[in-house]
């Protein structure tokens, strides 16, 4: 129940002069005391969807695409269509054809008149599509253009690589979130060295982020070996059990996590009967055939390990 609306001149009941109240699920207006129905059938003004949060409020709503901080303007700036149409839907003739070729270009211009907003919109470009190239989800994008933004309010990306910064922002973004992307694919996707890359994602790491980002688990890298090669679901269980089994022990200190991904998902793979290829699973873990012969070495010096009842003992 809401207090009747002053402007619609239904404040007070014509009966007991109370105070009308109006019914939202109902559309009328009506006193609380006598029940007096001043107006049924009111318009709900209200939107016509639910929503639980401002973000998917700003989503369904319909008067344009919703503010985004991937877009260098927020995506607030009005965009000349390119059909050449008018309001009615006819086609231009060529000297309006002409002019409005001519507004859409001055509009592009003006967008990005700054050489701080041309940068800063080539590196958000940049980085939506390498996610678009790596299927990552739009928090990562939303993520990575917030470390870039902060990266450049602070003068930290100034003078250097647009490919290199946005690609360590993107690194960056998929470390905070815990999303499983090797800084080579990353460099791929953004055209640049994952040398380069490694240099400006330590800059980030010293400069922007001053919290500390653990490394990826052995059991995301598992999993993600197990997707990338569609390996049996059985050898992931197994990899995933040894993998628990040894996490507290010495052997994973100071070692790689993709080295001992690879090694327990070979030696998983052999105790199921599958028999993949050593080059094979270093090549996805992006490791080499030694890193993965020797951790298997360590593991099998370590722990006894028995197939049948699915256990890894110390």
């Amino acid at each position: 129940m809401l207090p009747a609306r002053k402007e619609a001149g239904l404040n007070e009941c014509p009966n007991c002069r109370n105070t009308l109240i109006g019914d939202q699920e109902r559309g009328e207006i009506l006193c609380s005391r006598c029940g007096f129905v001043a107006t049924d059938q009111g318009i709900d003004a209200g939107n016509e969807f639910r929503q639980f949060d401002f973000e998917e409020r700003s989503k369904r709503m319909r008067v344009g695409q919703p503010a985004s901080i991937a877009i260098h303007d927020y995506g607030l700036s009005t965009e000349i269509s390119g059909d050449s149409r008018d309001s009615h839907g006819r086609f231009l003739d060529p000297y309006n054809r002409q002019n409005a070729q001519r507004m859409q270009k001055w509009q592009r211009r003006i967008r990005t008149s700054a050489q701080g907003e041309r940068s800063l919109a080539n590196a958000l470009t940049k980085i939506s599509e390498a996610a678009g190239q790596l299927r990552l989800p739009d928090a990562i994008v939303e993520e990575a253009s917030h470390i870039f933004r902060k990266s450049a309010k602070q003068s930290v990306s100034k003078s250097k690589s647009i490919a290199g910064m946005a690609a360590a922002s993107l690194y960056l973004a998929c470390r905070r979130k815990t999303v499983n992307r090797s800084l080579k694919e990353i460099a791929k996707a953004t055209g640049t060295q994952e040398r380069a890359a490694a240099r400006y994602y330590r800059l980030l790491v010293s400069e922007v982020e001053v919290h500390y980002l653990p490394p990826p688990s052995v059991q995301k890298y598992i999993s993600k070996l197990v997707n990338k090669e569609k390996i049996n679901p059985r050898v992931e269980r197994l990899a995933l059990d040894l993998a628990d089994r040894a996490t507290e022990s010495e052997i994973s200190s100071g070692k790689t996590p993709a080295g001992l991904a690879a090694a327990y998902v070979y030696i998983a793979s052999v105790l199921c009967s599958e028999h993949i290829p050593q080059r094979e699973i270093a090549e996805i873990a992006e490791v080499t055939e030694v890193t993965v012969r020797n951790r298997c070495r360590e593991i099998l010096e370590k722990f006894t390990i028995r197939h049948k009842p699915k256990a890894i003992l110390p």
